[in-house]
């Protein structure tokens, strides 16, 4: 049953301001009711690309066209201590954003330091094939733009799974003297693979207009944050324009260059080898006229 309140005048009147505004919410009662800014990731559940914001999924299918701009400099580390169920969208039980030391939100971390912390022993876990893994997970956090939609920058965790094939890739580009920042990269799945596993190829170019924008926004403040490297606002800083631009046909059609076959949310079964300035209006107005 919910207690009627009578509001103060000057209370009244700020409580019809936001009722027309969505970007004056308070960021204090965000943090609690909604974990504070959700930013826009990419899942993988199921070996399908989805588009994930605001508590939306958008299921775009089993690849993706995008331009990779940012990447966190450390391997991150993730643990359950349960079993896997695609079902359950509990947080873990001990994460660690930096991989040296359990991130400062976990209450009771299972070692003080990652070095030394026994799940993160290869071989603290065996896979059902027999294959050596670790309890607590290896995982990188990317910042991507979609070539549909190059305006918005969103994050996607790649597990340890798709971490060789992404550092196999990046190296085939580093030997021609490409960066990752001026290509648009296919992310597929690996189809003998029983579970989610990203594959990448290359599928086109930046065009030349288009990569002052690119690397303007790999400085801003939305990669960070979707790189871990920020904390993120109450509310998103960048927003799309009504009609998504896209970049030129053109970019699309270079021959296809796939690199050698080579964790956050729960979105697969982990399978271990062994081996955040922001971006402004004067930015939107070039995205439209560079991408339209």
């Amino acid at each position: 049953m919910t207690t009627q309140i009578q509001l103060p005048a000057h209370i009244a009147a700020r409580v019809a301001a936001r009722n027309k505004s969505e970007n004056q919410k308070s960021s204090v009662a965000a943090a609690i009711l909604t974990g504070g800014y959700e930013y826009p990731k990419i899942s993988i559940k199921a070996s399908k690309y989805r588009l994930v914001e605001d508590g939306v999924e958008t299921v775009v299918g089993a690849t993706l066209d995008v331009v990779f701009v940012g990447a966190n400099d450390r391997v991150s580390k993730v643990f359950y201590n349960k079993p896997y169920d695609p079902n359950d969208t509990s947080p873990p039980d001990c994460f660690s954003l930096d991989g040296i030391r359990p991130d400062a939100s976990i209450e009771a971390p299972v070692c003080e330091s990652c070095a030394a912390c026994p799940n993160n022993v290869l071989g603290s876990k065996v896979n059902p094939g027999g294959a050596k893994s670790k309890k607590c997970a290896d995982q990188r956090h990317m910042a991507v733009v979609p070539a549909a939609d190059p305006s918005k920058v969103y994050g996607l965790t790649v597990p340890v799974s798709g971490m060789k094939g992404l550092r196999e890739y990046f190296k085939s580009l580093a030997n021609f003297g490409v960066n990752p920042e001026e290509t648009v990269t296919q992310l597929g799945f690996d189809d003998d693979a029983s579970f989610p596993k990203i594959t990448y190829a290359l599928k086109g170019y930046v065009p030349e207009a288009s990569l002052p924008v690119i690397e303007q926004i790999a400085q801003s403040d939305e990669v960070k944050i979707a790189i871990r490297k920020m904390a993120g606002p109450s509310a998103p800083a960048l927003a799309a324009p009504k009609e998504a631009p896209a970049l030129p046909a053109a970019a699309a059609e270079a021959p296809a260059t796939k690199a050698a076959k080579p964790a956050k949310v729960r979105e697969e079964p982990v399978v271990e080898e062994s081996t955040q300035p922001t971006a402004s209006a004067a930015l939107q107005e070039k995205l439209a006229s560079l991408f339209g």
